[in-house]
């Protein structure tokens, strides 16, 4: 669901971090071309025998260029090597020059368009970009009705005092709400056959907005128990939900139990 009418600038972030990379790339690039040779390569072709034959051009008058032995292989792959070095150099450069223009240009203006606005403007006003605050709580809003419990269920309850199924949803959600990751547990998610189904929870990555859903698999060494876990991944799969892309997957065994360190390993990984 659509919450605003323009989701937050992530395309920022990404531009800054490929300029960083552009910039690596041109310094080694630079550092490399100490000490070698000016000129450049000239390939021709034997008219005989059909083989290459490599020329150093060191003046421009000079259409021809000295001859290289192919034994002098080393030189030829420095001129050719500095030759396409000083190519790509040349576009690193204007890359640069151009992701800096539109980062300036583009960094953070639409959201502090109405944050830098005063309270009560604020308050008369829909930003096309809700902050993070604004998004959360709409997205927390919304209403849906979950799994039922059975009478004889045993009870796990969070620190908040939201009732789960499992010790180890109770370890998920713990460090989700101490990360300040939006959750839902047990959202209802309607695939293409008719069938409902019920993640165990549905994150929310307030930065990009993106929602992933979470599958807990606690008893891994239980072969009905398997052979219905890969079902479900692959009825995911069917609906356009891949692991890794909107689905996070942990699993157990009762030799290999899930941890609090792992868990926001992924946290960090998708949800922040």
């Amino acid at each position: 669901m659509n919450y605003e009418l323009l989701p937050p600038d992530t395309l920022t972030q990404m531009m800054k971090k490929r300029k960083e990379e552009l910039i690596f790339a041109l310094k080694s690039i630079i550092k490399s071309q100490k000490n070698i040779p000016q000129g450049h390569l000239r390939i021709a072709r034997d008219k005989s025998s059909k083989k290459a034959q490599f020329y150093y051009i060191t003046s421009p008058k000079d259409k021809k260029g000295k001859y290289i032995p192919y034994s002098n292989i080393s030189l030829i792959k420095k001129i050719a090597q500095k030759d396409y070095d000083a190519k790509a150099a040349a576009i690193l450069q204007k890359q640069i020059k151009v992701l800096s223009k539109a980062i300036t240009q583009s960094e953070e203006k639409i959201s502090k368009l109405y944050t830098k606005l005063s309270e009560t403007r604020q308050t008369l006003i829909k930003p096309i970009t809700l902050t993070d605050k604004q998004f959360v709580n709409i997205w927390k809003s919304e209403e849906y009705k979950g799994l039922s419990f059975r009478d004889d269920a045993p009870e796990y309850y969070t620190t908040r005092g939201e009732r789960v199924r499992s010790k180890s949803e109770i370890i998920i959600a713990d460090t989700l709400s101490r990360h300040n990751i939006p959750y839902r547990y047990e959202y209802p998610l309607d695939l293409k056959s008719g069938r409902t189904l019920h993640p165990d929870f549905l994150c929310l990555n307030r930065r990009t907005r993106q929602e992933f859903y979470w599958e807990h698999f606690g008893m891994m060494d239980d072969p009905d128990y398997t052979e219905n876990a890969v079902l479900k991944v692959k009825n995911y799969n069917e609906n356009g939900i891949f692991p890794g892309i909107n689905l996070i997957i942990t699993m157990e065994t009762q030799g290999s139990q899930i941890s609090t360190p792992q868990i926001e390993k992924l946290i960090n990984a998708f949800l922040t």
